[in-house]
């Protein structure tokens, strides 16, 4: 089916059509990768459009944290930290538990200051004076935008791009791919969104290649049960709508290789008392999971290494038999530095005078989960969970009174899995071949980091590859 289909748009490339337009470089998707690659390949000197198929630019980076790991010795240095590229790619090779690519992961590695380095000086983009440590990482190693949300990055990513004179077409769906008869990328297939007619569609001429930053598949139903049979319709996910394997899917027809699709990623800190992303993560992430502790409601006690990567805490958390419930306390939420007033008035997060009325709230053993506060109380003092092996944080203090608890359950956050690239961030076919004119970076591709992603790795990742495939698809 994929040959006859690739035929066809052969086909209709030689025969069907006359070109509407015609550019250097054509990026599809407009979140961190996509503008990344855009920016770099319209810098090089290349002509650029980018396709989106929202009415706005950003896609699902518009509403993450915004928050990426580095290692940056000066920053790093003032808190004390000594960190490494070597000790960055190790916590990624013992997340991906053996199937991380490893030329990429060092890329990475190696290549995540520089690229913070570029958002700071060349994009304009403004940090906190703060480093934080998530799961999964051995050290504090993540910063995050001064107004909390990718908004910080994406858009002065998106002046940046605009002050050069790129183009942007919104409210765009991508159809196909068109090729020669050595399967290179010649063009694309586009349509307005609000059209369906095939009379509507726009061939748009490529002369160098083509950047694929469409995203992973978290919203994809049909499509991720086939690589795990648990994430039906009842696991909600936090990615905005229509977040599918469209682009993936595309590159396939013409044989593009893929690596790890069976590695989806669950979310340890979002809540099931909310749609999507929600509130919760932000109450989960900095307070609960860096300065308090996750029981199981059945039995009162921890289960898990709450900064230990997601996969550890996500399998973990599927193992009982409901959902989990986080536990800080107003020292946690004050170190925290976030905000947790709206979900506060949503109700996701409620506040406790008395561990009792906590334990009350959500049925938890009362005697079980005082024993259980008061032993962590005991490894904040010590600095050492003996049970868990959890990091004490410094500035880390025992819990008091009052309490804030939230109901905690996985949700689809990230796929790992996706489209096969090499270092220059080519798509790969099937014979280990680059197809000529396709690039791809970020979420849509796979191997960089095999079984489980790092906490705040994704941003990064984003911007290395997105940088690459920018400056190499110029270049042809």
């Amino acid at each position: 089916m994929l040959n006859s289909q690739q035929d066809k748009y052969k086909e209709s490339e030689k025969n069907l059509h006359k070109w509407n337009n015609e550019v250097d470089v054509i990026v599809i998707g407009s979140g961190f990768a996509g503008l990344a690659a855009a920016i770099s390949a319209r810098e090089v000197g290349a002509s650029v459009m980018v396709l989106e198929k929202q009415n706005h630019c950003g896609g699902n980076s518009l509403f993450s944290d915004g928050v990426l790991a580095i290692v940056n010795p000066n920053l790093q240095g003032e808190n004390g930290l000594i960190d490494s590229p070597d000790l960055l790619r190790q916590d990624m090779l013992n997340a991906g538990r053996g199937y991380c690519d490893e030329k990429l992961v060092n890329i990475l590695a190696n290549q995540a200051n520089e690229v913070f380095q570029w958002l700071v000086e060349e994009i304009g983009c403004c940090f906190q004076d703060r480093v934080d440590q998530f799961g999964g990482h051995s050290m504090p190693r993540s910063y995050t935008p001064c107004d909390d949300s990718g908004k910080g990055i994406i858009k002065p990513m998106l002046a940046k791009f605009k002050s050069l004179d790129g183009k942007i077409k919104p409210n765009t769906s991508f159809r196909e791919f068109l090729t020669n008869e050595k399967n290179e990328i010649t063009g694309v297939v586009i349509q307005s969104v609000q059209q369906k007619s095939t009379l509507s569609l726009e061939y748009i001429k490529v002369r160098k290649g083509v950047v694929l930053a469409t995203g992973g598949f978290s919203g994809d139903i049909s499509f991720r049960m086939k690589y795990d049979q648990r994430l039906n319709a009842e696991v909600d996910h936090t990615n905005i709508p229509n977040t599918t394997a469209q682009g993936m899917l595309q590159a396939l027809a013409l044989d593009a290789q893929t690596v790890n699709l069976n590695y989806i990623q669950l979310a340890p800190w979002t809540s099931p008392d909310e749609k999507s992303y929600g509130t919760a993560p932000i109450f989960a992430s900095y307070a609960v999971f860096q300065y308090g502790f996750m029981v199981d409601v059945a039995t009162g006690k921890r289960f898990v290494n709450e900064l230990a990567d997601r996969k550890t805490c996500t399998d973990a958390m599927f193992e009982l038999s409901q959902p989990s419930v986080g536990i800080a306390d107003a020292q946690g939420v004050e170190l925290a530095g976030k905000s947790i007033k709206s979900a506060l008035r949503r109700g996701v997060v409620k506040k406790f005078e008395t561990l009792e009325t906590l334990a009350e709230a959500y049925n938890i053993p009362v005697k079980t989960l005082c024993e259980t506060l008061l032993e962590y109380n005991t490894y904040v003092e010590t600095q050492c969970d003996v049970a868990l092996g959890k990091p004490i944080l410094e500035g880390s203090k025992p819990l008091k009174p009052p309490f804030y608890g939230v109901r905690l359950y996985p949700k689809v956050h990230h796929t790992m899995g996706g489209l096969k690239i090499n270092a220059d961030a080519q798509v790969l076919n099937s014979k280990e071949k680059p197809i000529k004119g396709l690039y791809a970076a970020g979420e849509v591709t796979g191997g960089v980091h095999g079984a489980c992603r790092l906490s705040t790795l994704a941003i990064t990742d984003c911007l290395v590859f997105g940088r690459i495939a920018g400056r190499n698809v110029a270049k042809q």
